[in-house]
């Protein structure tokens, strides 16, 4: 089936129940900029939203002004987490047409928006669990400007993270439901499989495929747990969240180093990895590391060998009440892939963290 082209990810949406404060954490913690607000008196009814950039990452964070809003019972049932994965595309009807001949669920038919300034034409869909794919076509796609938003005019942000774009996104998925998603992902969008692993301790386990748009450019990760003699942490995952969601957003970087020593002085937590992981590195990695592995280690960095270089991911502990989604930082060298040996060391790492936060599960 020849499918319309997504060119890329316009934006994460994210719901929180403070926005203002939500906006403010991720700029003075991860070095974003916010660089538009939108509210009732900027004509958006029923929500306050801001827009944070940095480089080519973009996000949206969004709460309720009223009591009876969907955007509030979102955050009750599933706290602060992504509710929309938007895409940029160039022809919304011809895309939205597709997905819902493939079988999508629709959630708004192609819209115009405009505020007399700024016209977009959007569209939405179902997605896993209570999160949606908008589609987002531009009169002038270089802008990345919205309808109802007014600039802000902050000082450009000192902080540097050095956060570049997104790398992927990991999305836990109920037990059982790994091939329906991945079915939906390459009927509805003309995604195809780019990478599949498998991982098992010796308690529980998870299945994983990474499924990207043709270019490469768009990269999910859906996991699914699998139980053994007690429940995954992908399972753990779906109890505290309430169903399928975004477990974590992943943001490249050149320095990883630099950035977990700056995310550490803002406050910021990361997964412990046993010391036996780092025991264990391959001899040639230590070799080509050499000067950096004291450094990796104190910072619970993971590094895997692939085939043509090498990538480096660190993991922060969750950013909610609950032990839910997290942000991974990734430094790619001549790296594609996901690192096996990494993706199981972050499996028993969350599985560790969860069992540290002494919650009942929901």
């Amino acid at each position: 089936m020849n499918h319309p082209s997504l060119e890329g990810i316009d934006h994460i949406e994210i719901y929180a129940f403070n926005a203002f404060q939500a906006a403010n954490f991720y700029r003075a913690v991860f070095g974003f900029d916010i660089i538009a607000y939108a509210g009732p008196e900027t004509g958006l009814k029923d929500q306050i939203s801001y827009l944070l950039y940095q480089n080519s990452i973009r996000l949206m964070i969004s709460s309720a002004i009223n009591r009876d809003s969907p955007i509030l019972k979102h955050v009750i049932n599933h706290d602060e987490s992504v509710k929309d994965i938007t895409f940029t595309t160039n022809n919304v009807v011809k895309l939205y047409e597709a997905a819902k001949k493939a079988g999508a669920t629709s959630i708004l038919k192609p819209t115009e928006i405009y505020d007399g300034k700024v016209r977009i034409i959007k569209a939405t869909i179902a997605a896993f669990g209570n999160t949606v794919h908008s589609f987002i076509e531009r009169e002038n796609p270089i802008l990345h400007e919205f309808p109802f938003y007014t600039p802000l005019n902050y000082l450009a942000n000192k902080n540097p993270i050095g956060l570049e774009k997104l790398d992927h996104v990991a999305i836990a998925v109920e037990t059982g439901s790994i091939e329906k998603w991945q079915k939906f992902y390459e009927d509805v969008l003309g995604f195809c499989v780019f990478y599949a692993e498998d991982v098992y301790t010796n308690d529980s386990g998870m299945k994983s495929v990474v499924v990207s748009d043709p270019t490469k450019t768009i990269k999910f990760v859906l996991v699914e747990g699998v139980s053994i003699k007690k429940k995954s942490q992908i399972e753990n995952y779906i109890s505290y969240h309430g169903c399928s969601g975004v477990q974590h957003l992943a943001f490249s970087t050149k320095d990883i180093i630099k950035a977990a020593n700056l995310l550490q002085n803002q406050g910021i937590k990361f997964l412990e990895i046993p010391g036996t992981y780092y025991d264990n590195i391959s001899p040639i990695l230590k070799d080509m590391l050499k000067d950096k592995m004291q450094d990796i280690r104190y910072s619970n960095i993971l590094v895997d060998l692939e085939q043509h270089g090498y990538l480096m991911q660190m993991f922060t502990r969750p950013l909610q009440n609950r032990p839910t989604s997290f942000i991974e930082i990734v430094q790619r060298e001549n790296s594609t892939g996901f690192g096996s040996n990494n993706i199981k060391a972050l499996f028993e790492a969350v599985a560790k963290d969860q069992q540290r936060a002494m919650i009942n599960v929901l």
